[in-house]
């Protein structure tokens, strides 16, 4: 099942995108509060609630033809805001081939705030004067259930399900600095949809395509089976250094072809789009804007 957050007149609320009628159940109509059990409909309350469960109550219900809305009449936001945002960087073989760069023994982890986070359409707002600026298409994963010192084999029983990030990157200010902080964490840089697909939508997470265009020029074009710490094991691992909650989020690492890389480098600009996509997990499509002067 596909959950998202969309809006309209009627305000912000949960959804199941239902691609083969173009349309969006509205979860908060009358017809589906027997399916929801009282439980409001929000899909950051999905995922803490056990978002396969609540899945299999939906598909057992009958909504009222009134709860389908045609898709281009609503808008479709982030899924949800993640209580917490794990990236990974340099994760993917043949980005660190492209790099020269050696394999880390251990992930190389950073926190991105949930205030990044933008919906699919949403502008990325590039301050101006804060220098180069990357695109970076990757998986997300979304925690279900409680993880503490959880082994690569149990991992999985852990997972919510599966979306499409983009994390976009201030690279110049990031190697100024030193530090991924101040250059993964400005305001719109985290685009995350356009939906959560539960579990079994996605069999295997690592046999993804994850390919990222701007303006219709391919920029990132990999798989999941490259990754060097797949999903199981970077599950594993954060979860040794402290519990991994519902509603947190791994973004996984992005493959080869980030702007710093290229000669000369791809960095975004103003006026672009960029369309991020995960194989069954649909396309991000964001423009690039310019935001207000850098003072950071």
């Amino acid at each position: 099942m596909r959950f998202v957050t969309f809006c309209d007149a009627q305000g912000d609320r949960a959804g199941v995108l239902l691609d083969e009628r173009d349309a969006v159940l509205d979860l908060r109509h009358a017809s589906m509060a027997e399916a929801l059990g009282g439980l409001t409909p929000d899909v950051a309350r999905f995922v803490a609630e056990g978002l396969a469960a609540v899945a299999a109550r939906i598909s057992a219900a009958t909504p009222a033809p009134e709860a389908l809305l045609p898709l281009a009449e609503v808008t479709l936001l982030a899924p949800f805001t993640p209580r917490r945002i794990f990236g990974i960087a340099h994760n993917y073989v043949c980005a660190l081939k492209e790099r020269g760069m050696p394999h880390p023994a251990r992930p190389p982890l950073f926190m991105k705030s949930p205030d990044t986070v933008v919906g699919p359409g949403a502008a990325v707002a590039l301050p101006a004067g804060v220098g180069g600026c990357t695109y970076e298409a990757e998986l997300a994963v979304v925690i279900g259930r409680r993880a503490s010192r959880v082994s690569a084999e149990e991992a999985r029983a852990h997972v919510a399900g599966y979306a499409a990030f983009n994390d976009v990157s201030a690279s110049q200010l990031i190697r100024a600095d030193g530090s991924f902080d101040r250059g993964k964490n400005i305001e719109t840089f985290g685009p995350f949809g356009p939906y959560l697909a539960t579990v079994d939508e996605i069999p295997d997470p690592h046999a993804l395509a994850v390919t990222l265009t701007v303006d219709g020029v391919t920029r990132q074009s990999g798989t999941t089976a490259d990754l060097l710490f797949d999903v199981d094991q970077l599950i594993a691992i954060l979860s040794q250094d402290g519990p991994l909650e519902p509603g947190d989020v791994i973004a996984t690492g992005t493959p080869a072809g980030v702007a710093p890389v290229q000669t000369p480098p791809t960095w975004l600009t103003p006026g672009a789009v960029m369309r991020a996509s995960v194989a069954g997990l649909g396309t991000l499509e964001n423009p690039v804007v310019e935001g207000a002067p850098w003072n950071g």
